[in-house]
């Protein structure tokens, strides 16, 4: 296979791909501007989220993504990437808010590892259009979310796919 004929398939697949994207463009915006009020404080920190839509509407659930270590002494190690959001910039996001709730949840400990709490801000409201929203900042991503960025021992960060 040719270099041009590589490159035609990448960007076939980029299509395909972009065409799975049910979301309206609405929403799109609303997780652009969301995502652009993460503040890392450390590190970097790439955004991650996931919006499902059900009978109630939309569910937005945002995080910071983590970063995993390879190489030298702490190779594997995950970090959570520490992070603030100004709470008034993103309750503007919201043409009106129903319920603005924060949860502290402690989770079972597993055999030697410490045990893992969980910060949770949820928003609920109306955005755009009328369109009725739940947004959930999670501190740190679902278990079932990979580190999306990679950092080695020489300084360099690079993202995974």
């Amino acid at each position: 296979m040719s270099i041009e004929e590589l490159l035609e398939q990448m960007e076939q697949y980029r299509l395909r791909r972009e065409q799975r994207d049910y979301r309206p463009d609405w929403l799109k915006g609303f997780v652009q501007q969301a995502a652009g009020l993460f503040e890392p404080l450390t590190h970097v920190g790439r955004v991650g989220y996931d919006c499902q839509f059900d009978e109630r509407g939309w569910t937005v659930c945002m995080y910071l993504g983590t970063t995993e270590i390879v190489g030298g002494a702490k190779d594997g190690r995950i970090d959570h990437a520490s992070f603030r959001i100004d709470l008034t910039q993103i309750t503007l996001l919201f043409t009106s808010m129903s319920r603005l709730e924060w949860y502290s949840v402690a989770e079972s400990c597993e055999l030697n590892e410490p045990e893992s709490i969980r910060s949770i801000i949820s928003i609920h409201g109306v955005v755009a259009l009328g369109n009725e929203v739940r947004l959930e900042l999670l501190s740190v991503p679902p278990h079932k979310i990979k580190p999306g960025l990679h950092y080695r021992p020489d300084g360099m960060i690079y993202e995974t796919h």
